[in-house]
Parts: C-alpha cells; structure tokens; sequence
C-alpha cells in the first residue's frame, strides 16, 4: 500500500461498504505497556456490513496471535508493528479491502499496522469521535466506559479488556455514533485534534499513544 494523499478530499454519503472494527491487545499481565520488539499480541476484528444504508451483517474473526516488529520509523527513530501473518489477518490476500478501519485509537492501531497507506480503507476513530460527540461525559473516556456510557442497560462483560470483549464494547459506541451522524462525517471528524486519550488503557504507556495531531481535512456531503 502506498501513502495516502496529501491533497483535501470531499467525502460522499456512501450506501454501501464494510466497516472493519479492530483491536489490537498486548499479552502481558498487569498494566499499561511499553512497544517493544517481540511482544506478544493479539488482534481481532469485527466486520459490520452495510447496504442501501442499512446494516445487513456482521462478522467476527478468531483471535490472531502474534508479536511486534521493530521497524525503522518515517520520520527517523523505530516504530513498532505487528508482524505480518497479523497485518495479513487484517486485510487477507485476495480480498476486497474494507471502506473504513475504525478503532478506539484508530491513529495508534494504524501506526502498528504499518499505515500510512492509500485510502480506503479510511480511518475512524472511536475516542476522537466519542469527545467530538461527548458521549462519556462522566468519565475519562476509556473504551468500557464510553460503552457502558452508550447503552447501560446492555449485559455485557465491560470491564474485561480481551480483545473479543473490547470488540463487543466498540461495536456499541460505534452503534451509538451511527445513530448521531451519517458514515462520511464520522470519518471526516476522526481527524479532530482532541485531548489524549486515558493512560489506564492497555497501551497508555506506550510512545504514540496520547499524539492526537489532526490529520488530513475532508469535506464531505
């Protein structure tokens, strides 16, 4: 994949498309942990389909495990990236890429994938929106919380931090930002420079985490 462009881009109100919701999850026990060569990680994701701009499926890949690679960084210095039986899980050979990727920290989990690359897939991001939108006002934004904050009333496992259940709780805050906006302002106001997001996440200590630089301006219709 190739950089993306630098040149602004008005957004169309797309009807169909897939949105790949992942995650991204060190294997370490305890807190909060630093980017490191051969750290064990494990990612998943989740597919929501959509046609004539309604949802029409889901789908939910198995855990995928694997380690971090330490690359030399674009702009100098080591960036670290999952090792590319991963990036393969994410985007298999042969198949059409998604519309959008979107993530809790969509900026952070596309550096591990070794982004930049050409758009689409275009980039949406959980807690850049969640502040833009103010859902979690309460709290400190975590991704349980903005959740539970979502849709209280659902059972489910909140404060579990594997990556099956962290899908679980994206795909709700993702349900409740659909519901406020239309697709192509989502992906558009995921550039928004906001306040960084809560070190008590699983990678709040890591290099990158809290940058939350605005990216690329698009329009859109």
């Amino acid at each position: 994949m190739t950089n993306h462009p630098k040149t602004a881009e008005r957004l169309p109100r797309w009807e169909e498309g897939t949105i790949r919701l992942i995650d991204i999850l060190p294997e370490t026990s305890g807190g909060p942990c630093r980017l490191r060569s051969g750290l064990p990680v494990s990612l998943a994701w989740k597919d929501v389909i959509f046609r004539a701009g309604h949802r029409t499926m889901e789908i939910d890949s198995p855990t995928f495990e694997g380690v971090l690679e330490q690359m030399p960084g674009e702009k100098g210095g080591s960036a670290f990236v999952v090792e590319d039986s991963l990036f393969n899980a994410v985007f298999p050979r042969g198949q059409a890429l998604p519309l959008c990727l979107a993530g809790y920290n969509m900026a952070f989990l596309h550096q591990m994938l070794g982004g930049p690359w050409e758009m689409p897939p275009y980039l949406l991001c959980l807690y850049r929106l969640a502040r833009v939108f103010q859902l979690g006002r309460a709290g400190d934004y975590t991704l349980a919380e903005l959740a539970e904050y979502s849709q209280p009333t659902l059972d489910m496992p909140w404060y579990e931090s594997g990556a099956t259940a962290r899908l679980l709780q994206g795909r709700v805050v993702l349900s409740e930002l659909l519901s406020q906006t239309r697709l192509n302002m989502l992906v558009a106001l995921s550039c928004t420079r906001t306040l960084p997001p809560p070190v008590s996440e699983p990678w709040g200590k890591a290099q990158g985490w809290q940058t939350m630089e605005g990216g690329i301006f698009r329009d859109f219709d």
